[in-house]
């Protein structure tokens, strides 16, 4: 494939990913959080898995760093670990009564947590599969 073809390709999918993402998180999840969560659960994921998809477009728009052909998986372990990790402290708050919809500022760190290790791990998979495309080329 041509390599600018397959950047407007690589950037397309970034911007419609970047898309669905603030249409989920503007329109959907606003609906359902927090007061009806396991309906709204689809569509956070839904809003979860294009935001993770952004990152990992954007490392793959990354350019190639040239002396290290094949990163580490380093972001991508440390973001899924943050990824979990905010995931259990909310269940915990939860768990001892903070509810989201009560407590909703005592969710906010695990929140962050969560988008960052979306972030870092999509980030990490792009530039992964970009040095394993560049490899196999």
């Amino acid at each position: 494939m041509d390599p600018r073809r397959s950047r407007a390709l690589l950037v397309g999918s970034c911007v419609a990913a970047l898309a669905v993402t603030a249409l989920v998180h503007a329109v959907y999840v606003p609906r359902y959080l927090p007061g009806a969560f396991t309906r709204g659960l689809p569509y956070l994921v839904v809003g979860w898995a294009s935001y993770g998809l952004v990152f990992y477009f954007l490392g793959r728009l990354r350019p190639p760093n040239r002396d290290r052909p094949m990163p580490d998986m380093r972001a991508a372990d440390v973001g899924i670990a943050v990824f979990l990790f905010s995931i259990v402290v909310s269940g915990l708050l939860e768990t001892a009564g903070l509810t989201l919809a009560g407590t909703a500022l005592f969710h906010v760190p695990a929140a962050v947590g969560v988008y960052l290790g979306l972030a870092l791990a999509g980030w990490g998979f792009g530039l992964r599969t970009r040095a394993v495309n560049e490899i196999a080329a």
